[in-house]
């Protein structure tokens, strides 16, 4: 695995000695060409101007002399503040670093988003609107540091790569979305996801809707093209609008009041063994129940005779603070 971090800071102290050597060349070979200098007196006065030591000049200068002097000196001076700023960046980039990868691995239950693309921005937003914990693994340096600047707990590097993803704690972690934009590479991603947790779960983009059955073999949960949806998106806002619409509001607007939620039932809830119409949880929390995910089937327009169990997820339709009630009945006993 390649250190990205340590090789940015290795790469950047390597051209601030290349600047510096840069400058010491050009004053020496100035001092020659000007003063008529041997080499070794050249370099010894293009130091001195340079660290401001002051000794006093090893021959007399003329007045172009003089004046090149001044320039190097004001050149050496710049040159060193700049040096010290970015050593002082590098420090400060260095202890951010080791932050971020102190709170990586502490995460659990978290989600891993691979790549920081459009896709990858907008999975991002959603789960900090959600309050989902998450890393991202990007690749490219710039959109890294984008990630970065806005606050999300970031790696650098290629997410098919067993020690990326460890390193993002994939072990701890509750899922895995491949927002990569080449479908070769997100089930590259799923295969070594499944090899070192096979229980996972991974949800992927497929560029090519003719890449699901390959994505879904390589063990991603859900397939979803963006075209696709796009088209159907499109076609429905003409032949449904207000359909559109209301769909619009309970899943894409984080503030409004009305939203479209899961919930899954725990094991002490003292939902678990009580029918839907006995539950009574529109009146006791607000919340309308539309389906009921039971045992892997998706029950939709549930009977009231339904017996919940345990890890039944209730999706349901509510304002904020109803979800709240909604997941204290679904937990306590």
């Amino acid at each position: 695995m390649i250190d990205y971090e340590k090789k940015s800071i290795y790469e950047r102290l390597i051209s601030n000695v290349f600047k510096l050597g840069g400058l010491v060349a050009a004053g020496t070979l100035g001092f020659v060409l000007i003063e008529g200098w041997e080499p070794l007196d050249a370099l010894f006065m293009t130091v001195m101007t340079i660290t401001t030591v002051g000794f006093g000049e090893p021959h007399p200068l003329d007045d172009n002399g003089k004046i090149f002097t001044i320039l190097l000196m004001l050149a050496g001076i710049g040159f060193v503040l700049y040096i010290l700023s970015d050593i002082v960046e590098l420090l400060i980039e260095a202890n951010r670093g080791r932050l971020m990868k102190h709170k990586i691995v502490k995460l659990t239950d978290h989600q891993i988003v691979c790549g920081y693309g459009r896709t990858g921005q907008e999975v991002a937003e959603q789960f900090i609107i959600n309050k989902i914990p998450f890393v991202v693994v990007e690749q490219d340096p710039e959109r890294a540091r984008q990630a970065e600047l806005r606050g999300i707990l970031v790696l650098m590097g290629d997410a098919s790569d067993d020690d990326i993803l460890i390193e993002a704690q994939l072990t701890n972690a509750k899922g895995i979305v491949c927002a990569l934009p080449d479908d070769r590479q997100n089930a590259f991603i799923a295969i070594t996801a499944k090899g070192l947790n096979e229980k996972i779960d991974i949800v992927s983009r497929a560029a090519n809707p003719g890449s699901e059955a390959k994505l879904k073999r390589a063990g991603v949960r859900m397939v979803i093209s963006p075209y696709v949806i796009c088209g159907k998106r499109l076609a429905a806002s003409i032949t449904h609008p207000l359909v559109t619409e209301f769909l619009d509001v309970v899943m894409h607007a984080p503030g409004h009041e009305l939203r479209m939620e899961q919930v899954a039932i725990k094991e002490r809830s003292t939902l678990v063994g009580r029918t839907l119409k006995d539950a009574n949880i529109r009146q006791t929390s607000g919340v309308m129940i539309l389906a009921v995910n039971q045992n892997g089937k998706l029950i939709t327009n549930p009977s009231p005779d339904l017996t919940f169990g345990v890890g039944d997820e209730l999706i349901g339709l509510g304002a904020q603070q109803d979800f709240d009630k909604l997941g204290q009945l679904a937990s306590r006993t």
